[in-house]
């Protein structure tokens, strides 16, 4: 005879999309010893009949998947999963202990979809003070570097991060690019910094947007995850500058314009947030838009090594070292200490808000007594479209079409059109097919 479905027991027909939740309310199990977690059992209904599993194998690798790729920070280490054989039928047994963290699932992040905990034989959502304050109280005090922890994914691949690394004239060494630029462990294993800039990862970062000043009226979330994080960190910048209306007051002589929020504190205050987040504890930074401000959140505080005083006078000790070299290759960020400055020059010290765990960023948004026009901020472009494709061209002769559109932020259309003028120019020249051909920057007045 099975017991009841209970704080510390569930029972599964089968698998279903409930198992991630399930798993995250067990590993958040509230208790006083390591032990307190749970059990579920796949291949028994709600009856409590067995009634088996049909295709072990494959059961127990979608299992996997969803431990490994679905919850984080990661968890392998408290769940265990085993084949068992009850009344000649195949079940599975999931054994949860209780984690040392807040886990959530991966998709959702630290939300209420995301964050569970077991009450009875249910599992319940947290609310996000509950998150918040249990986020606190369990967050790891390791200083790991994310270069040694190891990624859990093996074919990993950096198209993207080349792109950026050659459009801003860094040489690239096909045999030795992954240990120039900290990519392994000291094993020889793809890093957690390799899982960040591979071209697609299970990074989520989030722009969730609410139509007042608190989160009681949700609107929608807008993710730019699953990609190398310098270009996900890009496009979360761009769908928020995109909203970044013009407003002006017309009873004045001249007439007075300003922007909804000033755009560059706000790309600082991104940026830094991206690059000193604590990445190690599989933590992400978001953007909340609310009806007169947004917010920008990161995770990890003031580095210990640095007063109040001194971060907000701009003085820089990088979080994550490796992977500050990487965006101040790129361009993303400098070592003047520029960002902080420039925050506390638009909206003063009061921006920053610091706990123990958190650095969050209030931008509040400029409107009273202005009239809003039909102008909306665009993509900053660069000033010579041409240029910027041959000087792309000249780093990296392979690149594509789709690639160069991410570079330059223009549609593929565009980039097309300037290559065919460059052609007919005789500028540039392309060899064999369009798929595995290269390009060629051909020798005239307008080279350097």
């Amino acid at each position: 005879m099975f017991l009841d479905e209970n704080d510390r027991l569930e029972y599964k027909e089968k698998i279903s999309n409930t198992l991630p939740k399930e798993i995250v309310s067990f590993l958040n199990t509230e208790g006083g010893t390591i032990l307190e977690g749970g059990t579920i059992l796949i291949g028994i209904n709600k009856k409590k009949e067995v009634v088996g599993v049909t295709n072990v194998d494959e059961t127990m690798r979608q299992i996997s998947d969803i431990i490994t790729d679905q919850i984080s920070p990661r968890c392998i280490s408290f769940v265990k999963q085993s084949h068992e054989t009850i009344n000649g039928k195949d079940i599975i047994k999931i054994e949860i202990k209780k984690g040392n963290q807040l886990f959530y699932i991966k998709k959702f992040g630290l939300s209420e979809m995301g964050c569970y905990v077991r009450i009875g034989s249910s599992c319940k959502s947290l609310m996000p003070d509950e998150i918040k304050e249990r986020f606190i109280k369990t967050l790891s005090n390791s200083t790991i570097n994310i270069i040694d922890i190891p990624s859990r994914k093996n074919n990993l691949t950096f198209q993207i991060l080349k792109n950026y690394l050659l459009s801003n004239n860094n040489h690239i060494s096909e045999s030795t690019f992954l240990e120039n630029y900290h990519l392994l462990t000291k094993e020889g294993k793809f890093n957690y910094l390799a899982e960040l800039l591979a071209d697609k990862n299970d990074i989520v970062i989030n722009v969730a947007t609410f139509a007042s000043s608190d989160k009681t009226e949700y609107l929608k979330r807008e993710e730019f995850g699953g990609k190398c994080l310098l270009l996900a960190m890009e496009q979360a910048k761009n769908y928020v500058n995109s909203i970044n209306q013009t407003f002006v007051d017309v009873t004045v002589t001249p007439r007075k314009e300003r922007k909804m929020f000033d755009t560059e504190a706000f790309e600082q205050a991104w940026i830094n947030a991206c690059v000193h987040n604590k990445w190690s504890e599989s933590n992400h930074p978001g953007i909340y838009i609310y009806n007169n401000r947004l917010e920008i959140e990161s995770f990890g505080g003031i580095p210990s090594v640095l007063t109040k005083e001194q971060f907000l006078r701009g003085k820089s000790e990088p979080v994550n070292k490796q992977l500050f070299d990487i965006f101040r290759a790129c361009n993303f960020a400098e070592e003047s200490g520029h960002g902080v400055p420039s925050v506390v020059k638009a909206y003063g010290e009061e921006a920053y808000i610091f706990s123990e765990y958190f650095i969050d960023v209030v931008i509040p948004f400029n409107k009273e007594g202005f009239n809003e026009t039909s102008r909306k901020t665009t993509k900053k472009q660069p000033e010579n479209i041409k240029e910027e494709i041959i000087k792309i061209i000249k780093n990296n002769g392979k690149i594509s079409r789709k690639d160069l559109s991410i570079i330059l932020n223009k549609t593929e259309g565009s980039i097309r059109h300037h290559l065919n003028k460059l052609q007919e120019e005789k500028i540039i020249k392309h060899y064999g097919p369009d798929k595995g051909g290269y390009w060629e920057v051909l020798s005239n007045e307008n080279d350097d």
